[in-house]
C-alpha cells in the first residue's frame, strides 16, 4: 500500500498532469474526488498544497481557479463558465445534446446559450482536455466510443416467466423496447434477450437455458428493466460480479438504490417516471393556460409515483384537491384484483373512480396515468354529464383516442443515454450524474 505522502504525490501529478490554462476554475472538490476515486478530503488537502505553492487561487464561495488573473476577471469567467456547465448538464438531461452524433454546430450552441463564440470555444476546448468531448474538423462529438466488434452483443433484461418469455403489457415498455433494438442496430450492435422470472430468480436466455452474464466474454455491457421487478438488488446481484458497464431502466423510487450498484463508471440509472419534476411541468402548463386549481385524480396513490406527481402539482403553485386511494400500487395491481372479482379491469377502475369523485370540486382533473383520465370521461358521458377537462400521464394511445393533453416520458433519451454509457469510456460516466431524469413534456391533442 502506497504511504499518505506518495498517495498525496500521485494526487497532485494528476491534477497537474491535466495542464489547466490560467484563469480556468478546477473542478469542485466532490468533482475532482470522483474522477481520480479518492476522497473529498484528500483533495481538498491537495488543492491547499497547491494554493501555498502558487499553483491555483481560492476566493469564497466561488472556488478554486488556475493561475493568479486578477479577481476581477476570475469572477467574469465563474459566472459564465458556470453558467454554461449548468445549461450544458441540463441538455445532456433533456436529450438535447444527442451523446449518439455530432453536437449541433458552435453557431447553434453560441445562439442556444446565448453566449460569444469565444466563450463558447473555450468551454468547447475545456471539455475536449477533460476527455468529454473530441473534435473532428469543426464538429464536436462526445467521446470515443468502443470498438465495434462483429461477435459484440448487449443484453436487454426484462421479466419474463419461467420460459423466458417476456411480459410486456403497457405501451411505454413497447416503447423501450423498439426504441432500445432500433438504435442498437443502426450502431451495428446485436442484443440478446434475456428474461428474469422473479419467482425463480432466473435468468432466462430465448432457448429457454439460463443465462449467467459474467462468463460472457463478448458482451458490451447490459440494458435491465427493472419495470414491476419488485426486488431490483436481487435481480442485480446476477450482475455484481460483471465488469462490463450496465444501464438501468430505474421504475422506482431513487432512495431506494440498491448499495450494491455504487460503482458510478459501471452503473447508470434512468429514470423518466418519477419524481416531482414530471408533476411540476405539468403544473407549469396548467398554470400557463390560466388555471390554478385542479382535482388529482389517483387510484394508485399506494405508490412513490403517484405521490410525488401529486407534489409536483403543489410545487408548480397550483391548489389540489386530492382524490386518491391509497391501497392500490399499480394498473397492474387492479388487473390482478378485477380477476379475484371476476371483473373486467375497465370496470373495476371505474368502480375506484366513482368511489373517489363524490369530493371532486368543478374545476380540471389532472389524472394518475391516461387509463384514469380515459374512464373518467367514460364514466361523465354515461352520467349525462358535460365532458370535464382532464389532462394525464404516458400520452398512450388513449390519450388520442380520447383526445386529451397527455404528458410523455422522454423515451428515446433515456434510451439513447443508456445505450452510450455502455458503449461510451469512463470519463463521461463520471461526467453524468448517477441517475438522469430525461425530462419530458405536454402533448397538446386540439
Amino acid at each position: 500500500m502506497p504511504s499518505k505522502k506518495s498517495l498525496s504525490d500521485e494526487i497532485k501529478a494528476s491534477i497537474l498532469s491535466q495542464h489547466f490554462t490560467d484563469g480556468e476554475k478546477l473542478p469542485s472538490v466532490r468533482k475532482m474526488a470522483a474522477n481520480l476515486g479518492v476522497s473529498t478530503g484528500s483533495i481538498v488537502k491537495i488543492y491547499n498544497e497547491l494554493e501555498k505553492e502558487g499553483f491555483v487561487k481560492s476566493y469564497s464561495g466561488k472556488g478554486c481557479f488556475w493561475g493568479t488573473k486578477p479577481i476581477g476577471e476570475q469572477v467574469s469567467q465563474i459566472v459564465e463558465s458556470d453558467s454554461l456547465e449548468q445549461k450544458f448538464e441540463q441538455d445532456l438531461e433533456s436529450g438535447y445534446l444527442n451523446s449518439l452524433s455530432a453536437l449541433p454546430s458552435l453557431k447553434e450552441l453560441s445562439i442556444h446559450y446565448e453566449t460569444s463564440l469565444y466563450h463558447l470555444r473555450r468551454f468547447m476546448s475545456n471539455k475536449v482536455k477533460q476527455g468529454i468531448l473530441k473534435k473532428n474538423g469543426i464538429k464536436y462529438f462526445f467521446n470515443e466510443e468502443k470498438e465495434i466488434e462483429r461477435n459484440n452483443f448487449i443484453y436487454f433484461v426484462h421479466r419474463s416467466d419461467r420460459l423466458g418469455h417476456f411480459f410486456i403489457d403497457s405501451e411505454r415498455e413497447v416503447e423501450v423496447f423498439r426504441t432500445l433494438t432500433q438504435l442498437a442496430c443502426e450502431k451495428g450492435i446485436s442484443v440478446k434477450f434475456v428474461g428474469y422470472c422473479e419467482k425463480e430468480n432466473r435468468l432466462i436466455g430465448s432457448d429457454s437455458k439460463d443465462v449467467f452474464p459474467e462468463k460472457s466474454p463478448w458482451c458490451l455491457g447490459a440494458f435491465i428493466s427493472t419495470w414491476l421487478v419488485s426486488s431490483p438488488s436481487v435481480l442485480f446481484s446476477h450482475f455484481a460480479k460483471c465488469t462490463f458497464p450496465i444501464s438501468v431502466w430505474w421504475e422506482n423510487s431513487v432512495d431506494i438504490l440498491a448499495k450494491i450498484t455504487s460503482n458510478r463508471e459501471k452503473w447508470a440509472y434512468y429514470n423518466v417516471a418519477f419524481g416531482k419534476n414530471i408533476g411540476k411541468i405539468v403544473g407549469d402548463y396548467l398554470r400557463k393556460k390560466n388555471i390554478r386549481a385542479v382535482n388529482y385524480l389517483s387510484p394508485f396513490h399506494n405508490s412513490d409515483w403517484s405521490k410525488t406527481r401529486l407534489d409536483g402539482l403543489r410545487q408548480a403553485g397550483l391548489e389540489v384537491k386530492a382524490l386518491v386511494n391509497t391501497r392500490i400500487f399499480s394498473p397492474f395491481e387492479v388487473s390482478q384484483k378485477a380477476v379475484k372479482q371476476k371483473t373486467s379491469p375497465q370496470e373495476y377502475l371505474k368502480s375506484l373512480i366513482r368511489e373517489l369523485l363524490p369530493e371532486a370540486r368543478p374545476q380540471p382533473f389532472v389524472c394518475a396515468n391516461d387509463w384514469v383520465a380515459a374512464v373518467l370521461i367514460e364514466i361523465f358521458e354515461e352520467e349525462g354529464r358535460g365532458r370535464p377537462y382532464v389532462i394525464g400521464f404516458d400520452n398512450t394511445t388513449e390519450s388520442y383516442r380520447y383526445s386529451f393533453d397527455s404528458f410523455a416520458f422522454n423515451v428515446e433519451t433515456m434510451v439513447k443515454e443508456a445505450l452510450y454509457h455502455i458503449i461510451s469510456p469512463s470519463k463521461y460516466a463520471f461526467f453524468k450524474k448517477q441517475v438522469q431524469n430525461p425530462p419530458g413534456k405536454v402533448v397538446v391533442k386540439g
